[in-house]
């Protein structure tokens, strides 16, 4: 073994114990001993670097293995132009889609559907736990808009702490439509949270117009038709000294990230009505989960048996070379993270077996390279320099027809084509890369030293 097979050897070993420790599963163990009864849990690997990176490496599960609910809500596009209701159900997709995931749902997929004349967006919820949150914050609207102090309202009344939404004005042209985005800050000597607002560039000159046009009068911040807040137009804030308002309602914590996330949500383009919600248990998604660990195992076995019955230590080393390919692609589904579906995991198993082609295709032109009696360092190189053409077509081919999938497919669809097309471009790397220095480290330039098994 040369130096420089050494180091890569070394290299591969250290990437086979990384990935490893990655894909380390959640395991409770019970020991006991002489009477004395200990439970040891491990957890899954999380990446923690303070400042830089704070990451949990926890599996992502779709809605079908880790359970969970699904709503189907049905989208009103009747005054919606037939021309413009592809592009007004995409924009409400997104929407929601902006929603479930500054609430931090995790594992939320969002997709449209049309049935008959029906046109629905089916929201996947994979282990909600507060689904009454989740539902409120697809379906509801944060309306925000700033009034104006009717003319004929008494000047005690403009004094109040908070004024009755009767006394202003029903309608201004400064809305949240004029928000660029909403976050949460903390006023020196404060530890209420308040709501600061940031204008988009037409959105901040209506405001000026409008401080401008108010000075010394109450305006009114309505949320949903409540009025939160009626500050005073002081000369500072029409003068455009304080360009990003401050909500100060009175809020705690949880009211108000859930306002900012709905109003940075935005509002959706078609109205929309939950029509139906369906749970999916747990259990059956943990049942699903076991009959796919087992017919994946049960494949890698049958796969390594094949190599190694018929290329014997070639076999064997490609079969060290699965496995670690194996790893390194669940473990780049978690790093990602990768949604996991039943569909998903059909495409995992299927770029296992498809992770073997490439080196058979090696294995059989080092086989016609032996019978000219040329040493093994020659039939290693000659092998993968004259199976590339085809190893790579075969694989290109197979990403063409993944990304028609994926471009094309519904979401189940979708997720067996990303983790199929991932599987392939991880099974290039490791049966051209890994196993081609695997066997470089093992190979002399004796004759013959490793003997093919010919059918």
């Amino acid at each position: 073994m040369t130096k420089k097979s050494k180091i890569y050897f070394i290299l591969i070993v250290l990437l086979f114990l990384l990935c490893f420790y990655i894909d380390l599963p959640k395991v409770t163990i019970n020991l006991g001993f002489i009477g004395v009864k200990k439970t040891i849990t491990i957890e899954h690997p999380s990446i923690n670097i303070p400042g830089f990176l704070v990451k949990s490496l926890n599996p992502s599960l779709g809605l079908d293995l880790k359970g969970g609910s699904e709503l189907v809500l049905l989208a009103n596009t009747s005054k919606i132009p037939p021309s413009e209701i592809s592009s007004a159900m995409s924009a409400a997709r997104n929407v929601i889609s902006n929603r479930v995931n500054l609430y931090g749902i995790a594992d939320a997929t969002v997709t449209t559907a049309k049935y008959g004349n029906q046109n629905r967006i089916i929201v996947d919820l994979a282990g909600v736990k507060n689904l009454s949150e989740a539902k409120k914050l697809v379906g509801e609207t944060a309306k925000l808009e700033f009034l104006t102090l009717k003319s004929n309202v008494p000047s005690q009344l403009q004094n109040l702490q908070t004024i009755p939404i009767s006394f202003f004005n029903p309608k201004t042209d400064l809305t949240g439509a004029d928000l660029k985005n909403a976050s949460i800050v903390y006023e020196q000597g404060s530890a209420t949270p308040s709501i600061q607002l940031n204008f988009k560039a037409e959105g901040l000159n209506k405001f000026s117009a409008l401080a401008k046009a108010n000075v010394g009068k109450p305006i009114g911040i309505v949320l949903d038709g409540k009025v939160v807040e009626n500050p005073v137009i002081n000369s500072d804030l029409a003068n455009g000294a304080f360009s990003s308002p401050i909500i100060t309602g009175n809020f705690s914590l949880q009211q108000a990230q859930t306002l900012v996330d709905q109003l940075n949500a935005g509002a959706l383009p078609v109205p929309v009505k939950l029509i139906e919600e369906n749970t999916v248990s747990a259990t059956l998604g943990s049942q699903s989960i076991n009959e796919s660990l087992v017919a994946g195992i049960i494949g890698i076995i049958i796969i390594l048996f094949f190599m190694i019955w018929n290329y014997r230590t070639l076999g064997l080393i490609a079969g060290f070379s699965l496995i670690i390919y194996t790893l390194l692609t669940f473990a780049v589904f978690k790093i990602i993270p990768i949604t996991l579906t039943l569909e998903g995991i059909a495409g995992f198993i299927l770029s296992i077996g498809m992770a073997v082609d490439a080196n058979i295709l090696i294995f059989e032109r080092m086989k016609e390279e032996r019978i000219s009696g040329r040493t093994e360092k020659v039939v290693l190189n000659l092998g993968f320099k004259r199976a590339w053409n085809s190893i790579r077509d075969s694989n290109v081919s197979t990403l063409i027809t993944t990304l028609v999938l994926y471009l094309f497919g519904t979401s189940e669809i979708r997720g067996f084509a990303i983790t199929l097309a991932i599987g392939v471009i991880i099974s290039l790397f490791t049966s051209v890369t890994i196993t081609r220095n695997l066997l470089s480290a093992f190979i002399t330039d004796k004759k013959a030293r490793y003997e093919l098994k010919y059918s």
